[in-house]
């Protein structure tokens, strides 16, 4: 006898409530793994693939025991986590390199590297009575065109190179071969005189260099013959 179409209904209603339930059930469950879940079963499985995997947790319990093997305490360990920086906040703006002083030609000992490297509003003759020693580049692009530096001993062979200066007065500084170049801006020999300590031998090729150049002594009693390369009393 076949049964009342009204029974047939009710017990399919009955199945897709049941059923229903379960979409709900697995709906819930994916939410609850931080998915969101639109509840359609055809969706299901691309949300399934989305929820991250428990093993990421894993690699955070690996590195607790190297920790541990390594002796840190798990006071340590926590103190460790606690005062990571927070990532979230943006950074902090570092403080800048200290400016550097004014330099003082009167009192100055040294001249650093670069000091007047490219000032094209410096001119005429700087004057630096106590300075003993000059950096590299002191004076490239510086348009001083006379520098007296009566104690000055140890200068980088870079000191001069590409300045404007024509007059340079070192009267300590032994000047041996090539441990001065003196070649100007735009490559050009601008160095006209010279004044070095006695004991100096500058390049036997200076003559060539510079054929009118004038090499004296610190007292400027002896001038430098660049054909003969030895010193000759003025």
């Amino acid at each position: 006898m076949a049964r009342p179409k009204q029974v047939i209904i009710n017990d399919l209603m009955d199945e897709l409530d049941k059923f229903g339930g379960h979409i709900t059930n697995i709906r819930d469950a994916i939410q609850s793994k931080g998915v969101t879940s639109e509840g359609k079963l055809f969706k299901f499985a691309e949300e399934i693939n989305s929820i991250e995997s428990a093993s990421t947790y894993g690699y955070i319990l690996d590195a607790v025991k190297g920790a541990y093997s390594k002796g840190y305490s798990d006071s340590e360990i926590v103190g460790i986590i606690n005062n990571l920086a927070n990532k979230n906040q943006p950074p902090q703006p570092q403080p800048g390199p200290n400016p550097a002083p004014t330099f003082d030609a009167a009192t100055a000992t040294e001249i650093p590297a670069g000091q007047f490297q490219g000032r094209r509003d410096l001119e005429g003759e700087l004057i630096c009575p106590h300075v003993i020693k000059v950096g590299a580049n002191a004076f490239t692009g510086c348009e001083y065109s006379i520098a007296n530096l009566p104690q000055a001993t140890d200068i980088n062979k870079d000191a001069f190179k590409g300045s404007y200066i024509t007059l340079l007065e070192i009267p300590k500084f032994v000047w041996k071969d090539s441990n001065l170049d003196l070649m100007g801006a735009y490559n050009l020999f601008r160095i006209n005189t010279i004044v070095v300590a006695d004991e100096s031998t500058p390049p036997s090729d200076l003559g060539f260099i510079k054929p009118g150049i004038m090499v004296y002594n610190h007292d400027r009693s002896k001038k430098w013959d660049v054909y003969n390369n030895e010193w000759k009393p003025v």
